[in-house]
């Protein structure tokens, strides 16, 4: 009997547990193209936003950042500064001022960025790997993903949007069997009001 009633208590612990299980996908921002400053995408299924550390003497450890690099090109630098396993993903936009709206390709990354980075499209992220227990550097190779650019406004002195969609795959920069897969990236970011935000 007293089996029995241990079987009763270990099925009830396994359904509550099983209900308190959250879609990761419902936690992404919605797509908007009106300067929301959102940004979200699952990294092999796991959830990834930006998110403030703690500020220094330094640096402002800010979660995201919007940088125009070499005039014309775009760069998004985004940070998880809160998680025990931080990560960082950095996207790389050739010409974004110039071209504007569209689709943007993604090519082989080098873990380089700026004037130091490829002259093309790329999205390349450090996180922390559950197999080897250490960081490691994922670099998007040649023809691996799309970014699609649904607007880019600029009003001067009132808004700079760019939104805009996102997927690609990822290879370890030391192990090549070792992907991961970037998908439902999204975000919708307004540059004129981008650093009031708190990404927390």
């Amino acid at each position: 009997m007293k089996t029995v009633y241990l079987l009763l208590i270990v099925l009830l612990l396994t359904a509550c547990n099983s209900d308190d299980t959250v879609d990761p996908a419902s936690l992404l921002p919605p797509i908007t193209t009106t300067g929301e400053n959102t940004f979200g995408c699952l990294i092999d299924g796991k959830f990834f936003r930006p998110r403030d550390g703690r500020s220094t003497i330094n640096s402002d450890n800010r979660g995201l950042r919007v940088v125009r690099t070499e005039n014309d090109n775009l760069e998004l630098h985004v940070y998880d500064r809160k998680s025990d396993r931080s990560g960082s993903l950095f996207i790389h936009l050739e010409n974004f001022y110039t071209i504007g709206e569209g689709d943007y390709l993604i090519q082989n990354a080098t873990g380089l960025r700026g004037i130091d980075g490829p002259n093309h499209n790329y999205i390349y992220g450090t996180f922390w790997n559950e197999t080897d227990q250490q960081y490691s550097r994922y670099l998007s190779y040649d023809s691996s993903g799309l970014l699609e650019l649904n607007k880019y406004e600029l009003i001067p002195n009132t808004s700079n949007i760019k939104s805009g969609t996102f997927q690609t795959r990822l290879v370890n920069f030391e192990n090549t069997n070792d992907t991961i897969l970037v998908t439902l990236g999204r975000f919708d970011l307004d540059s004129f009001t981008l650093n009031i935000k708190d990404w927390d």
